[in-house]
């Protein structure tokens, strides 16, 4: 994020000080305007979660359950993204249950979201897991 807020400062600077030295004065307080005005951008795109969820399975990295809130998800993709999703008890469990299922250190929770648009968690075994084994008969 400081780098966009930092692209943001560098421009709104050199653009002021061509605005500034300019004698109309009307270009100089038209650019203050558009500068307060795009400050919104940088900072809205990197630093709150957002609502808006990718298709197909995603891999998911963390997440924080506030109950009757929200439930806050990372998802694995080009770069790590923080996702807010509305609460609900199904998708809460369905959350806890998948994340309980890889607590072993073995597998990943995986993210679809349904035709409703709805998400849906599941647990995903890890390639190469032994599949378990029958309880061994001794044979004396």
């Amino acid at each position: 994020m400081t780098h966009a807020l930092l692209l943001w400062l560098a421009t709104v600077i050199a653009i002021g000080v061509v605005a500034a030295v300019n004698p109309n004065r009307r270009q100089a307080i038209a650019f203050a305007i558009v500068a307060a005005a795009t400050i919104a951008i940088p900072v809205a795109a990197l630093s709150y979660p957002s609502s808006w969820l990718p298709s197909g399975p995603q891999t998911v990295l963390g997440a924080r359950i506030d109950v009757g809130k929200a439930i806050y998800v990372m998802l694995d993709g080009p770069e790590p993204r923080l996702f807010v999703l509305p609460y609900t008890e199904q998708t809460a469990q369905q959350l806890q249950q998948a994340q309980d299922g890889t607590a072993d250190g073995e597998g990943t929770v995986v993210m679809t979201q349904g035709e409703d648009g709805s998400p849906g968690f599941a647990e995903e075994e890890a390639e190469g897991r032994n599949p378990s084994k029958s309880a061994e008969v001794p044979l004396l």
